[in-house]
Protein backbone atom coordinates (compact mmCIF):
# COMPACT_ATOMS: atom_id res chain seq x y z
CA UNK A 1 0.00 0.00 0.00
CA UNK A 2 1.19 3.11 -0.68
CA UNK A 3 0.96 5.73 2.00
CA UNK A 4 2.26 9.33 2.56
CA UNK A 5 3.04 10.67 6.02
CA UNK A 6 3.42 14.67 6.57
CA UNK A 7 5.59 15.04 9.69
CA UNK A 8 9.53 13.38 10.36
CA UNK A 9 9.43 14.19 14.12
CA UNK A 10 9.09 11.24 16.38
CA UNK A 11 5.78 10.15 15.64
CA UNK A 12 6.48 10.51 11.68
CA UNK A 13 9.26 8.18 12.51
CA UNK A 14 8.45 5.65 14.53
CA UNK A 15 5.01 5.22 12.33
CA UNK A 16 7.40 5.04 8.91
CA UNK A 17 9.51 2.93 10.65
CA UNK A 18 6.92 0.48 11.41
CA UNK A 19 4.75 0.64 7.87
CA UNK A 20 7.58 0.00 5.76
CA UNK A 21 9.20 -2.63 7.78
CA UNK A 22 5.57 -4.12 6.84
CA UNK A 23 6.36 -3.54 2.78
CA UNK A 24 4.53 -0.36 2.38
CA UNK A 25 5.75 2.08 0.21
CA UNK A 26 6.13 4.67 2.32
CA UNK A 27 6.99 8.78 1.07
CA UNK A 28 7.21 11.33 4.63
CA UNK A 29 7.17 15.36 4.04
CA UNK A 30 8.53 17.79 6.15
CA UNK A 31 10.02 21.31 5.82
CA UNK A 32 13.11 19.99 8.06
CA UNK A 33 16.16 18.95 5.99
CA UNK A 34 18.23 17.52 9.57
CA UNK A 35 14.57 15.60 10.53
CA UNK A 36 14.76 14.06 6.83
CA UNK A 37 18.25 13.48 6.43
CA UNK A 38 18.20 11.28 10.22
CA UNK A 39 15.11 9.20 8.51
CA UNK A 40 16.75 8.65 5.10
CA UNK A 41 19.48 7.38 7.30
CA UNK A 42 17.81 4.42 8.77
CA UNK A 43 14.38 3.79 6.58
CA UNK A 44 14.24 2.65 3.23
CA UNK A 45 11.63 5.16 2.24
CA UNK A 46 11.29 8.69 0.30
CA UNK A 47 11.27 11.84 1.66
CA UNK A 48 10.22 15.09 0.34
CA UNK A 49 11.39 18.30 1.86
CA UNK A 50 8.86 21.49 2.01
CA UNK A 51 5.48 21.85 3.37
CA UNK A 52 2.42 19.63 2.96
CA UNK A 53 0.08 22.01 1.91
CA UNK A 54 2.26 22.41 -0.73
CA UNK A 55 0.94 21.28 -4.03
CA UNK A 56 4.75 20.52 -5.29
CA UNK A 57 5.53 18.90 -1.99
CA UNK A 58 2.26 16.75 -2.04
CA UNK A 59 2.74 16.04 -5.59
CA UNK A 60 6.34 15.05 -5.37
CA UNK A 61 5.37 12.40 -2.32
CA UNK A 62 3.03 10.46 -5.39
CA UNK A 63 0.05 11.87 -2.95
CA UNK A 64 -2.55 11.25 -5.98
CA UNK A 65 -1.54 7.35 -5.89
CA UNK A 66 -1.72 7.11 -2.09
CA UNK A 67 -4.65 5.24 -0.48
CA UNK A 68 -3.85 6.97 2.79
CA UNK A 69 -2.38 10.09 4.22
CA UNK A 70 -1.28 10.85 7.79
CA UNK A 71 -0.52 14.26 9.06
CA UNK A 72 1.65 14.13 11.98
CA UNK A 73 3.24 17.60 12.18
CA UNK A 74 3.04 19.66 15.49
CA UNK A 75 1.04 22.15 14.17
CA UNK A 76 -3.34 21.30 13.97
CA UNK A 77 -4.02 23.40 11.02
CA UNK A 78 -1.05 22.17 8.90
CA UNK A 79 -2.48 18.91 9.36
CA UNK A 80 -5.83 19.57 8.76
CA UNK A 81 -5.30 21.56 5.79
CA UNK A 82 -2.85 18.89 4.10
CA UNK A 83 -5.03 16.04 4.68
CA UNK A 84 -8.13 18.08 2.98
CA UNK A 85 -5.64 18.94 0.29
CA UNK A 86 -5.00 15.01 -0.45
CA UNK A 87 -8.34 14.03 -0.01
CA UNK A 88 -8.85 16.68 -2.85
CA UNK A 89 -6.05 15.15 -4.79
CA UNK A 90 -7.64 11.59 -4.41
CA UNK A 91 -6.96 10.03 -1.12
CA UNK A 92 -9.88 8.46 0.84
CA UNK A 93 -8.25 7.60 3.95
CA UNK A 94 -7.08 10.81 5.94
CA UNK A 95 -5.88 10.62 9.23
CA UNK A 96 -5.25 14.15 11.08
CA UNK A 97 -3.03 14.59 14.38
CA UNK A 98 -4.81 17.50 16.77
CA UNK A 99 -4.11 18.76 20.01
CA UNK A 100 -6.62 21.82 20.06
CA UNK A 101 -9.76 20.12 22.16
CA UNK A 102 -12.02 22.18 19.92
CA UNK A 103 -11.42 20.10 17.06
CA UNK A 104 -11.21 16.42 18.20
CA UNK A 105 -14.41 16.50 21.10
CA UNK A 106 -17.52 14.93 20.54
CA UNK A 107 -18.74 18.08 19.32
CA UNK A 108 -15.87 19.39 16.91
CA UNK A 109 -15.29 22.70 16.08
CA UNK A 110 -14.98 21.71 12.35
CA UNK A 111 -16.56 18.67 10.83
CA UNK A 112 -13.58 16.66 9.78
CA UNK A 113 -16.12 15.13 7.26
CA UNK A 114 -16.11 18.36 5.20
CA UNK A 115 -12.64 18.19 5.07
CA UNK A 116 -12.24 15.12 3.65
CA UNK A 117 -10.53 13.92 6.80
CA UNK A 118 -11.03 10.71 8.03
CA UNK A 119 -10.42 10.85 11.36
CA UNK A 120 -9.08 13.10 14.39
CA UNK A 121 -6.47 11.60 16.27
CA UNK A 122 -5.65 13.05 19.89
CA UNK A 123 -2.23 12.37 21.07
CA UNK A 124 -3.46 14.12 24.57
CA UNK A 125 -6.77 11.87 24.96
CA UNK A 126 -4.51 8.73 24.76
CA UNK A 127 -1.90 9.73 26.92
CA UNK A 128 -4.55 10.61 29.45
CA UNK A 129 -6.41 7.57 28.72
CA UNK A 130 -2.75 5.59 29.46
CA UNK A 131 -2.08 7.96 32.74
CA UNK A 132 -5.64 6.93 33.92
CA UNK A 133 -5.15 2.82 33.48
CA UNK A 134 -2.46 3.26 35.34
CA UNK A 135 -3.17 4.80 38.09
CA UNK A 136 -6.61 2.14 38.01
CA UNK A 137 -3.84 -0.42 38.37
CA UNK A 138 -0.99 0.19 40.59
CA UNK A 139 2.00 -1.77 40.07
CA UNK A 140 1.68 -1.33 36.54
CA UNK A 141 4.24 -0.53 33.62
CA UNK A 142 2.22 -0.18 30.76
CA UNK A 143 -1.21 -0.65 29.79
CA UNK A 144 -3.87 -1.33 26.96
CA UNK A 145 -7.35 -1.90 26.71
CA UNK A 146 -8.89 -3.98 24.21
CA UNK A 147 -12.85 -5.15 23.31
CA UNK A 148 -13.78 -1.85 24.46
CA UNK A 149 -11.95 -2.06 27.96
CA UNK A 150 -13.22 -5.85 28.47
CA UNK A 151 -9.97 -7.04 28.34
CA UNK A 152 -7.11 -5.68 29.66
CA UNK A 153 -3.19 -5.83 29.39
CA UNK A 154 -0.95 -4.68 32.22
CA UNK A 155 2.78 -5.56 33.13
CA UNK A 156 5.14 -5.19 36.10
CA UNK A 157 7.98 -5.36 37.62
CA UNK A 158 9.00 -8.45 39.73
CA UNK A 159 11.07 -7.66 42.64
CA UNK A 160 12.61 -9.65 44.86
CA UNK A 161 10.28 -10.03 47.77
CA UNK A 162 6.76 -9.94 45.38
CA UNK A 163 4.39 -13.39 46.29
CA UNK A 164 5.24 -14.11 42.76
CA UNK A 165 8.65 -14.48 42.53
CA UNK A 166 9.54 -18.16 41.97
CA UNK A 167 6.60 -19.72 41.58
CA UNK A 168 5.71 -21.99 38.42
CA UNK A 169 2.90 -20.51 36.03
CA UNK A 170 1.14 -23.57 36.28
CA UNK A 171 1.08 -23.10 40.13
CA UNK A 172 0.38 -19.65 39.37
CA UNK A 173 -2.95 -20.83 37.73
CA UNK A 174 -4.04 -23.14 40.81
CA UNK A 175 -3.78 -20.55 43.21
CA UNK A 176 -5.57 -17.49 41.34
CA UNK A 177 -8.14 -20.68 40.13
CA UNK A 178 -11.43 -18.93 38.76
CA UNK A 179 -9.70 -15.10 38.32
CA UNK A 180 -9.33 -14.82 34.14
CA UNK A 181 -6.12 -14.27 33.17
CA UNK A 182 -3.05 -15.58 31.22
CA UNK A 183 0.87 -14.85 31.55
CA UNK A 184 1.77 -13.52 28.05
CA UNK A 185 4.66 -12.46 27.69
CA UNK A 186 8.12 -12.83 30.32
CA UNK A 187 10.11 -10.15 29.14
CA UNK A 188 14.14 -11.03 30.74
CA UNK A 189 17.17 -9.26 29.78
CA UNK A 190 15.64 -7.69 26.64
CA UNK A 191 13.89 -10.62 25.41
CA UNK A 192 10.22 -11.75 25.60
CA UNK A 193 9.80 -15.57 26.34
CA UNK A 194 6.50 -16.81 25.49
CA UNK A 195 6.39 -18.84 29.14
CA UNK A 196 5.04 -22.18 29.57
CA UNK A 197 3.47 -23.58 32.53
CA UNK A 198 6.96 -24.11 33.84
CA UNK A 199 8.67 -21.23 33.44
CA UNK A 200 8.70 -19.00 36.26
CA UNK A 201 9.00 -15.37 37.44
CA UNK A 202 12.13 -14.23 38.06
CA UNK A 203 13.72 -10.94 40.13
CA UNK A 204 14.13 -8.19 37.52
CA UNK A 205 11.55 -9.67 34.75
CA UNK A 206 8.84 -7.36 33.41
CA UNK A 207 5.64 -9.67 33.00
CA UNK A 208 2.85 -8.50 30.37
CA UNK A 209 -0.55 -10.28 31.58
CA UNK A 210 -3.44 -10.57 29.92
CA UNK A 211 -6.68 -10.29 32.24
CA UNK A 212 -10.53 -9.60 32.39
CA UNK A 213 -11.85 -6.87 33.62
CA UNK A 214 -13.49 -8.54 36.62
CA UNK A 215 -9.81 -9.35 37.21
CA UNK A 216 -8.26 -6.22 38.21
CA UNK A 217 -9.06 -5.73 41.82
CA UNK A 218 -7.38 -9.10 42.27
CA UNK A 219 -4.24 -8.00 40.10
CA UNK A 220 -3.94 -4.68 42.23
CA UNK A 221 -4.12 -6.79 45.35
CA UNK A 222 -1.69 -9.32 44.22
CA UNK A 223 0.59 -6.47 42.49
CA UNK A 224 0.29 -3.26 44.09
CA UNK A 225 -0.26 -5.08 47.83
CA UNK A 226 -3.57 -1.99 47.54
CA UNK A 227 -6.66 -2.29 46.32
CA UNK A 228 -7.56 1.46 46.83
CA UNK A 229 -5.43 4.41 45.12
CA UNK A 230 -6.89 7.63 48.04
CA UNK A 231 -4.17 10.54 46.37
CA UNK A 232 -3.00 11.67 43.50
CA UNK A 233 -0.93 14.59 42.90
CA UNK A 234 -0.16 15.89 39.73
CA UNK A 235 2.42 18.83 38.57
CA UNK A 236 1.18 20.79 35.54
CA UNK A 237 -1.83 22.79 34.74
CA UNK A 238 -1.69 22.59 31.55
CA UNK A 239 -4.18 21.09 29.02
CA UNK A 240 -2.81 17.41 29.80
CA UNK A 241 -2.47 17.74 33.86
CA UNK A 242 -5.79 19.64 33.85
CA UNK A 243 -7.36 16.38 31.27
CA UNK A 244 -5.96 13.72 34.07
CA UNK A 245 -7.78 15.60 36.96
CA UNK A 246 -11.19 15.84 35.70
CA UNK A 247 -10.94 12.35 35.03
CA UNK A 248 -9.72 10.98 38.44
CA UNK A 249 -11.15 13.89 40.31
CA UNK A 250 -14.67 11.74 41.21
CA UNK A 251 -12.72 8.65 41.98
CA UNK A 252 -9.75 9.74 44.36
CA UNK A 253 -8.38 12.96 46.10
CA UNK A 254 -6.39 14.96 43.37
CA UNK A 255 -4.26 17.57 43.94
CA UNK A 256 -2.85 19.91 40.97
CA UNK A 257 0.32 21.81 41.46
CA UNK A 258 1.98 24.83 38.68
CA UNK A 259 4.32 27.49 39.19
CA UNK A 260 2.28 30.07 37.10
CA UNK A 261 -0.76 31.60 39.21
CA UNK A 262 -2.66 32.43 35.59
CA UNK A 263 -2.93 28.44 34.75
CA UNK A 264 -3.62 27.76 38.53
CA UNK A 265 -6.74 29.98 38.03
CA UNK A 266 -7.77 28.72 34.62
CA UNK A 267 -7.46 25.34 36.10
CA UNK A 268 -9.27 26.00 39.24
CA UNK A 269 -12.33 27.66 36.79
CA UNK A 270 -12.35 24.29 35.35
CA UNK A 271 -12.13 21.41 37.80
CA UNK A 272 -14.61 20.92 40.20
CA UNK A 273 -13.57 18.58 42.83
CA UNK A 274 -10.16 19.27 42.66
CA UNK A 275 -7.36 21.25 45.06
CA UNK A 276 -5.07 23.47 42.94
CA UNK A 277 -2.38 24.71 44.50
CA UNK A 278 0.03 27.54 43.37
CA UNK A 279 3.92 27.07 44.09
CA UNK A 280 6.55 24.45 43.25
CA UNK A 281 6.59 21.04 44.19
CA UNK A 282 10.01 21.76 45.45
CA UNK A 283 8.47 24.06 48.34
CA UNK A 284 7.92 22.21 51.56
CA UNK A 285 5.13 24.47 52.21
CA UNK A 286 3.25 23.02 48.53
CA UNK A 287 4.55 19.52 49.95
CA UNK A 288 2.87 19.87 53.14
CA UNK A 289 -0.32 21.00 51.81
CA UNK A 290 -0.89 18.58 48.75
CA UNK A 291 0.59 15.76 51.33
CA UNK A 292 2.62 14.39 49.01
CA UNK A 293 4.36 12.09 51.77
CA UNK A 294 0.85 10.33 51.48
CA UNK A 295 0.36 10.13 47.78
CA UNK A 296 -0.16 7.09 45.91
CA UNK A 297 0.54 8.78 42.93
CA UNK A 298 2.75 11.57 41.73
CA UNK A 299 2.28 12.76 37.98
CA UNK A 300 5.00 15.11 36.81
CA UNK A 301 2.83 16.67 33.09
CA UNK A 302 4.18 20.07 32.85
CA UNK A 303 5.98 21.45 29.92
CA UNK A 304 9.84 20.65 30.83
CA UNK A 305 10.76 17.69 30.93
CA UNK A 306 14.12 17.46 33.10
CA UNK A 307 11.89 19.32 35.38
CA UNK A 308 9.33 16.68 35.25
CA UNK A 309 12.12 13.81 36.35
CA UNK A 310 13.57 15.41 38.64
CA UNK A 311 10.24 16.40 40.46
CA UNK A 312 9.24 13.12 40.06
CA UNK A 313 12.19 11.80 41.66
CA UNK A 314 12.06 14.14 44.74
CA UNK A 315 8.47 13.32 44.95
CA UNK A 316 9.12 9.62 45.21
CA UNK A 317 11.65 10.86 47.76
CA UNK A 318 9.34 12.66 50.17
CA UNK A 319 7.30 9.67 50.42
CA UNK A 320 5.03 9.36 47.42
CA UNK A 321 4.65 5.72 46.46
CA UNK A 322 4.72 5.48 42.66
CA UNK A 323 5.55 8.58 40.20
CA UNK A 324 4.67 8.97 36.62
CA UNK A 325 6.85 11.38 34.66
CA UNK A 326 5.13 12.30 30.56
CA UNK A 327 8.08 12.78 28.53
CA UNK A 328 8.24 13.28 24.25
CA UNK A 329 11.88 12.19 24.82
CA UNK A 330 11.76 8.36 23.91
CA UNK A 331 15.13 7.88 26.18
CA UNK A 332 13.93 8.89 29.25
CA UNK A 333 11.92 5.63 28.85
CA UNK A 334 15.12 3.81 29.33
CA UNK A 335 15.63 5.24 32.83
CA UNK A 336 13.18 3.15 34.55
CA UNK A 337 15.42 0.26 35.04
CA UNK A 338 18.39 2.55 36.69
CA UNK A 339 16.37 5.81 38.17
CA UNK A 340 13.30 5.42 40.68
CA UNK A 341 10.91 6.23 37.95
CA UNK A 342 7.83 3.59 37.90
CA UNK A 343 6.00 4.48 34.66
CA UNK A 344 7.22 6.97 31.51
CA UNK A 345 4.23 8.27 29.40
CA UNK A 346 5.86 9.29 25.51
CA UNK A 347 2.39 11.21 24.46
CA UNK A 348 3.65 11.27 20.77
CA UNK A 349 4.82 6.91 20.79
CA UNK A 350 1.48 6.06 22.65
CA UNK A 351 -0.37 7.41 19.51
CA UNK A 352 1.87 5.31 17.08
CA UNK A 353 -0.02 1.97 17.99
CA UNK A 354 -3.68 4.12 17.55
CA UNK A 355 -2.32 5.32 13.75
CA UNK A 356 -1.09 1.51 13.04
CA UNK A 357 -4.35 0.49 13.92
CA UNK A 358 -6.12 2.65 11.10
CA UNK A 359 -3.11 1.93 8.30
CA UNK A 360 -3.50 -1.61 8.73
CA UNK A 361 -7.63 -1.06 8.04
CA UNK A 362 -10.30 -3.19 9.47
CA UNK A 363 -8.42 -6.67 9.95
CA UNK A 364 -7.37 -5.19 12.85
CA UNK A 365 -9.05 -3.28 15.58
CA UNK A 366 -6.29 -2.40 18.17
CA UNK A 367 -2.70 -2.37 18.31
CA UNK A 368 -0.50 -2.38 21.17
CA UNK A 369 3.13 -1.76 21.18
CA UNK A 370 5.55 -4.01 23.37
CA UNK A 371 8.85 -2.94 24.28
CA UNK A 372 11.77 -1.85 21.71
CA UNK A 373 11.66 -4.93 19.56
CA UNK A 374 8.50 -4.57 17.70
CA UNK A 375 6.16 -7.08 19.96
CA UNK A 376 2.85 -6.71 19.84
CA UNK A 377 -0.89 -7.39 21.36
CA UNK A 378 -3.03 -6.66 18.30
CA UNK A 379 -7.09 -7.31 19.02
CA UNK A 380 -8.83 -8.87 15.45
CA UNK A 381 -12.13 -10.01 14.50
CA UNK A 382 -12.44 -13.65 13.15
CA UNK A 383 -13.62 -12.99 9.56
CA UNK A 384 -16.24 -15.47 8.03
CA UNK A 385 -14.39 -18.38 5.95
CA UNK A 386 -11.43 -17.33 8.18
CA UNK A 387 -8.77 -20.41 8.21
CA UNK A 388 -8.64 -20.26 12.26
CA UNK A 389 -12.27 -20.16 12.29
CA UNK A 390 -14.03 -23.37 13.23
CA UNK A 391 -10.33 -25.12 14.70
CA UNK A 392 -9.42 -25.23 18.25
CA UNK A 393 -6.30 -23.56 19.81
CA UNK A 394 -4.61 -26.91 20.22
CA UNK A 395 -5.16 -27.63 16.49
CA UNK A 396 -4.33 -24.72 14.96
CA UNK A 397 -0.75 -25.29 15.87
CA UNK A 398 0.01 -21.44 16.02
CA UNK A 399 3.52 -20.35 15.63
CA UNK A 400 6.07 -20.01 18.37
CA UNK A 401 5.84 -16.52 19.66
CA UNK A 402 2.75 -15.91 18.80
CA UNK A 403 -0.68 -16.73 21.35
CA UNK A 404 -4.04 -16.14 21.25
CA UNK A 405 -4.54 -14.66 25.27
CA UNK A 406 -8.09 -13.52 25.29
CA UNK A 407 -11.53 -13.44 23.43
CA UNK A 408 -14.67 -11.39 23.52
CA UNK A 409 -17.43 -13.35 22.64
CA UNK A 410 -21.08 -12.55 22.47
CA UNK A 411 -19.94 -9.60 24.99
CA UNK A 412 -18.19 -12.17 27.11
CA UNK A 413 -14.68 -12.04 27.47
CA UNK A 414 -13.02 -14.43 28.83
CA UNK A 415 -9.62 -16.28 28.92
CA UNK A 416 -9.14 -19.58 26.24
CA UNK A 417 -7.45 -22.65 26.66
CA UNK A 418 -5.91 -25.18 24.22
CA UNK A 419 -9.45 -27.00 23.10
CA UNK A 420 -11.20 -23.42 22.92
CA UNK A 421 -13.18 -23.62 19.46
CA UNK A 422 -12.45 -20.35 17.78
CA UNK A 423 -15.62 -19.43 15.96
CA UNK A 424 -16.56 -16.77 13.42
CA UNK A 425 -17.03 -13.31 14.84
CA UNK A 426 -15.01 -13.68 17.91
CA UNK A 427 -12.70 -11.17 18.74
CA UNK A 428 -9.19 -12.52 20.06
CA UNK A 429 -6.52 -10.63 21.11
CA UNK A 430 -3.19 -11.97 20.66
CA UNK A 431 0.40 -11.70 21.68
CA UNK A 432 2.99 -11.88 18.88
CA UNK A 433 6.42 -11.48 18.31
CA UNK A 434 8.38 -9.56 15.90
CA UNK A 435 7.57 -11.84 12.26
CA UNK A 436 4.36 -13.66 13.75
CA UNK A 437 2.13 -10.74 12.96
CA UNK A 438 1.17 -11.79 9.18
CA UNK A 439 0.97 -15.00 10.08
CA UNK A 440 -1.68 -14.42 12.91
CA UNK A 441 -3.49 -12.13 10.52
CA UNK A 442 -4.00 -14.11 7.68
CA UNK A 443 -5.14 -17.23 10.29
CA UNK A 444 -8.10 -14.81 11.01
CA UNK A 445 -8.77 -12.74 8.20
CA UNK A 446 -11.50 -13.59 5.35
CA UNK A 447 -10.29 -16.02 2.79
CA UNK A 448 -9.87 -14.28 -0.64
CA UNK A 449 -8.42 -11.07 0.78
CA UNK A 450 -8.38 -8.05 3.09
CA UNK A 451 -10.67 -5.20 3.28
CA UNK A 452 -10.72 -1.88 5.45
CA UNK A 453 -13.82 -2.97 7.10
CA UNK A 454 -16.11 0.71 6.30
CA UNK A 455 -13.89 3.07 8.04
CA UNK A 456 -15.95 5.91 8.99
CA UNK A 457 -14.86 9.43 9.42
CA UNK A 458 -15.40 10.76 13.18
CA UNK A 459 -13.10 12.37 15.91
CA UNK A 460 -11.04 10.28 18.25
CA UNK A 461 -13.66 11.16 21.06
CA UNK A 462 -16.55 9.97 19.09
CA UNK A 463 -14.70 6.72 18.89
CA UNK A 464 -13.61 7.08 22.82
CA UNK A 465 -17.54 7.37 23.62
CA UNK A 466 -18.64 3.90 24.17
CA UNK A 467 -15.32 3.27 25.70
CA UNK A 468 -15.28 5.37 29.38
CA UNK A 469 -17.84 7.57 30.96
CA UNK A 470 -19.08 10.80 29.76
CA UNK A 471 -17.15 13.40 32.00
CA UNK A 472 -19.85 16.24 33.51
CA UNK A 473 -19.02 19.64 32.65
CA UNK A 474 -17.06 21.76 35.39
CA UNK A 475 -19.18 24.23 37.33
CA UNK A 476 -16.79 27.19 37.45
CA UNK A 477 -15.49 27.12 40.97
CA UNK A 478 -13.16 27.76 43.77
CA UNK A 479 -9.88 26.51 44.83
CA UNK A 480 -6.44 28.45 44.99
Amino acid sequence: MKIVIAGAGAVGFHLARELAHEGHVISVIDVDTEKLEYLRDRLDVQTVQGSATSRLSLESAGTREAELFVAVSNQDEVNMLACAAAHGMGVKRTLARVRNPDFGSADPLVDPVRLGITRFINPDHIAVDSIVALVDAPGSIDVGDFAGGEILLRSFHVTEDSVLTGRPLSRLKEDYAGVPFLVASIQREGRHIVPHGDDRMEPGDRVYMLMTRESLPVFRRVVAGSDRVQRVVIYGAERLGIAVAKRLEDRTNVVLIDEDRDRCQAAAAELDDTTVLFGSPNDSDIQGQSRMASADFFISAGNNEEHNLVLALLAKKRGARRNIVVTADPDIAQLLDSLDIDAVINPRLTMVGRLLRYARGGRVQTVQKIGENSAEVMELVVRQGARGAGESLKDLKLPDGALVGAILRDAEAFIPHGRTVIEEGDVVVCFVLPGMRDRIERMFARRGGLTFGGETAAGESGERSAERPVERPAEKTKKS
